[in-house]
């Protein structure tokens, strides 16, 4: 056999369609395309991958992050690096960085911070702003090369204040003529290889000044614009999806813009992906939204929920942006000190019954936003289904003391970098049956990783990871989730969706993006706070075991759990 440069002997092969696992080859052409999947005799001069033992699925596709600011200046894309993801869809709940005039540029950074938690002073250093236009900015990407492939979608708040400058800032509605420019940079931007807009309703979105982002200003007539340009790009994988995140912390109001979506749909025939997670306050009003979804898909319509398989929520450290204590004055008065010395402080008696004191009095008047019951330590092993004795409530309790003192000593554990997973969404029960019922919904999506946003708060880039050990093979505390499902939700159906074609699976053709994984030892380590964005920024990444090797169009950019340096990954764009 001519032209294979690559073999993947020996594993056990699940090609993503959901048709199970087989033994099997995989032949890996020079092209970075799959050659032969199946029995494939001796091929001089080929590299060859031991795959024994081993599973072999396509790779994953992340349908949620936001590394629009990541893809301009670095080409290891961690957190996501090394958890079997080798395409990942940036740009979602409309903020980003394109289009841009440089008099908004500083909106647009201060809107990131704010809705994403990525610090502007890293923004303004790394964004070397060499485009102004979308078309522009994915020029800019696509001269670039990373260790997956990355697509984008229009930012519908950098498109309304490109179109309407402070109008949009101000909220105002927008005219006839920003509604047909919308229309046209739109269109542009599809041309130009969006995979389609991103726009967010939440009303908790907003810069640090209390900005709302501009999109969720969107009257419904501008929605549909932006509906009717995605239809015009073209028919099947080709027509752009909107992604948005819906006012999905309030009932009923979460009903009637899915409601609004699925009219949307309905009249341009486009797809709609929309964020779905329980929320403490409404524990049951989920429900309602994945019954709309099934409706919509019953009668043709393509909706269909983003959900994700554990706790919502934030990971707080010391080292975290904002955490429990931050409003405390003998906190802040040291807040920014390094970590070494900021927590010689915290050891100081009398600095820790200062803050302990004064967070109690501030708790007393405005409470912390989630309760002691949906807090939990993390350990070194971390464990996303706590059950309730596990709790900081519940510690505090066996204990006898105060629960706010718990956390004080939980977080200045392991030399002070001690976490606690502080549970927002997903987990009102106290359990992750609501989680397990989304996920087995026919028609959801799952995602909602966040990677490149959140950098000191999550890690849920790592989900993957989760899905495969956990939901496929540890959990005990409910039904699990057949692996051959997990590989096809992870792979084919997300592909599909954004009309990747040739992508999630393995046949032959498929661009070879593959994972050779060692389930058996398939494993998360605990979140960690590294300092390797520009300026010495902080990110919290998670590390994991049994990724014998993940492939990128062809090469290998993982072994053995570790980076090898290539870097194949190219833009994507809908075919």
């Amino acid at each position: 056999m001519s032209g294979i440069d690559l073999v993947v002997r020996g594993g056990l092969v699940d090609d993503g369609t959901g048709s199970g696992a087989r033994p099997a080859d995989v032949a890996v052409g020079a092209d970075g395309r799959i050659a032969e999947v199946g029995a494939v005799g001796p091929v001089d001069g080929a590299r060859v991958l031991d795959a024994a033992g081993l599973l072999v699925t396509p790779g994953f596709v992340d349908i949620h992050s936001h590394f629009d600011a990541n893809v301009t200046w670095e080409s290891r894309l961690a957190p996501s690096s090394g958890h079997g993801i080798t395409a990942t869809v940036f740009g979602n709940c409309g903020v980003g960085f394109a289009p841009c005039r440089p008099a908004d540029r500083g909106f647009v950074v201060d809107l990131m911070e704010g809705v994403e938690d990525v610090p502007a002073d890293l923004l303004h250093q790394a964004l070397g702003w060499t485009w102004e236009t979308y078309p522009e900015y994915l020029a800019t990407v696509g001269a670039r090369r990373f260790d997956m492939h990355v697509g984008g979608l229009l930012p519908h708040s950098c498109l309304r204040v490109y179109v309407m400058g402070e109008r949009a800032i101000a909220g105002e509605e927008a005219t006839p003529a920003d509604l047909a420019a919308m229309s046209a940079l739109v269109t542009e931007a599809l041309d130009a290889g969006a995979m389609g807009v991103g726009t967010t309703k939440l009303w908790n979105q907003k810069t640090r000044a209390g900005v709302r982002a501009p999109s969720g200003s969107a009257a419904e007539a501008e929605l549909d614009v932006i509906a009717s340009a995605l239809a015009r790009a073209g028919t099947g994988p080709a027509r752009g999806v909107l992604q948005v995140a819906p006012e999905f912390n309030q009932f009923p109001t979460a009903v009637a813009e899915i409601r609004q979506l699925i009219a949307l749909a309905q009249r341009h025939g486009i797809r709609i992906t929309f964020t779905v997670k329980q929320t403490n306050r409404f524990p049951q009003g989920w429900r309602q939204l994945l019954e709309l979804a099934a409706e919509a898909q019953a009668s043709g319509i393509d909706i269909r929920p983003q959900v994700l398989g554990r706790p919502t929520g934030v990971v707080v450290t010391w080292d975290s942006t904002f955490h429990r204590f931050t409003r405390a004055p003998s906190y802040a008065a040291i807040a920014g000190l390094p970590l070494a010395d900021r927590l010689a402080e915290l050891a100081r008696p009398e600095r820790r019954a200062a803050i302990l004191a004064e967070i109690a009095a501030i708790e007393a008047e405005h409470p912390y936003r989630t309760g002691p019951e949906l807090m939990f330590p993390m350990a070194d092993v971390p464990d996303y289904e706590p059950t309730p004795d596990m709790s900081v409530a519940a510690l505090a309790h066996s204990s006898g003391i105060d629960e706010r003192a718990l956390c004080y000593e939980l977080m200045s554990e392991r030399d002070g970098r001690g976490a606690i997973l502080v549970c927002s969404g997903n987990y009102a029960e106290g359990h992750l049956g609501p989680a397990a019922e989304m996920l087995g919904f026919e028609h959801s999506l799952w995602g909602l990783g966040d990677a490149g946003a959140h950098c000191t708060a999550i890690c849920d880039a790592s989900a993957t990871t989760h899905l495969l050990s956990y939901w496929a093979r540890d959990r005990t505390l409910g039904p699990r989730i057949d692996q051959t499902e997990v590989i096809r939700r992870l792979t084919s159906v997300p592909a599909d969706f954004f009309g990747l074609a040739g992508r999630g699976r393995l046949v032959p053709g498929a661009v070879a993006d593959l994972n050779v994984i060692d389930v058996d030892r398939l494993a998360l380590k605990a979140p960690r706070m590294v300092y390797d964005l520009p300026g010495g920024g902080r990110r919290l990444v998670q590390d994991a075991v049994g990724y014998r090797a993940t492939v990128v169009a062809g090469q290998v950019v993982v072994a053995d759990d570790t980076d090898t340096g290539a870097r194949p990954g190219t833009l994507l764009r809908p075919t």
